[in-house]
């Protein structure tokens, strides 16, 4: 029997490493898992890659691009493609309506929604983008997807051990860029309500631009002994700093379908986050208590309190989390990636 041919896809990408901060790891693990049945291209949309893209499609035939976030990708996707033949997907997913871009650039993000299929994460988000760009095209959903597995091969004691983290803490982590984005201003406040509480250690891991205000900020409200410090690590080096909480911590003005409540909720970290976009949406129904609104540092402090307190409930959570992750392991959402290219070139 004659075997299928594998599809050709040009990913593209704001950034291609494996090892970096960033969450881009599980993209590639994403890729490999469909790895028999479609061959990848992966690029940047640096000048260098804009030329590995022209040669990608001029000389090894691929003619699909998925762009993933890259604004300029794709818009050099569809300028191509609606050249020589072809399509685009653009996947998206935040809250893009809050941070308005200039006004040529808010004009092609538009066409860039308008004229390639466009993809979000979850169904939420999909009503979210079409009533407020007013798209007519049929939004497709593919959720963002890691390998669960490498988030349960580490034991709490194992990783504070290698992290040096110590074992009789409780520990709140905040693993995430230190940007108001991504709610890092508020974390000095939030940190304060646990000011007389010795046994709790918020270890925050990251950088980015509120880092110098934080630790100032720290500082003056003496509560230094309450907080570690790290720089940014490498996304293969993040489940070890998973595995170390007992409450992870997201009070974010602005996210998508975050990969780092994926991540917690694979290690069965309960968690504390703001609700914004899919976060509700994406999370099981014992968590739905956690997901507060943004800004609230006393009921967020509340909460984590309540977390902390309670061995049994964490547990409970735990358990729920880690069944609820089966359907964004990257063995349950590569199929539907794949199927939604499939679709896309036969019609």
């Amino acid at each position: 029997m004659r075997e299928a041919k594998k599809l050709k896809i040009c990913f593209i990408a704001p950034e291609v490493a494996q090892d970096t901060a960033t969450h881009f790891l599980h993209k590639y693990e994403l890729m490999d898992a469909i790895k028999d049945k479609a061959d990848f291209f992966v690029i940047q949309p640096t000048f260098a890659g804009i030329v590995r893209m022209k040669f990608a499609y001029f000389f090894r035939g691929y003619r699909t691009f998925y762009a993933h976030y890259s604004f300029k990708g794709a818009l050099l996707a569809i300028i191509l493609t609606s050249i020589f033949g072809g399509r685009v997907f653009y996947w998206n997913c935040g809250m893009p309506w809050l941070y308005r871009r200039g006004r040529l650039e808010e004009k092609l993000f538009l066409f860039i929604l308008r004229h390639a299929i466009f993809v979000t994460g979850t169904e939420g988000l999909a009503a979210e983008y079409i009533a407020r760009y007013g798209i007519k095209n049929p939004v497709r959903v593919v959720p963002n997807a890691i390998d669960v597995s490498r988030f349960q091969k580490i034991s709490k004691e194992d990783a504070r051990k290698k992290l040096g983290i110590p074992q009789d803490k409780k520990i709140v982590l905040f693993l995430h860029r230190l940007s108001r984005r991504k709610g890092a201003h508020l974390l000095p406040e939030i940190i304060r309500k646990f000011a007389d509480m010795e046994d709790i250690l918020f270890v925050v891991v990251g950088d980015g631009p509120e880092r110098k205000n934080i630790e100032f900020q720290v500082s003056s409200f003496r509560i230094q002994d309450r907080v570690r410090f790290e720089d940014s690590v490498p996304n293969h080096r993040v489940p070890y700093y998973i595995a170390a909480a007992d409450v992870y911590l997201m009070p974010s003005e602005e996210e998508g379908m975050p990969n780092a409540l994926l991540e917690a909720m694979a290690a069965g970290v309960p968690f504390v986050a703001s609700d914004v976009a899919a976060v509700r949406e994406m999370t099981p129904p014992a968590m739905r208590e956690f997901v507060l609104p943004y800004g609230d540092i006393n009921i967020f402090a509340e909460k984590i309190k309540k977390l902390l307190a309670d061995e049994e409930l964490r547990k409970r959570i735990s358990t729920e989390e880690q069944e609820w992750m089966r359907r964004y392991d990257v063995s349950a959402v590569a199929p539907v990636f794949l199927e939604l290219i499939k679709k896309a070139i036969l019609r």
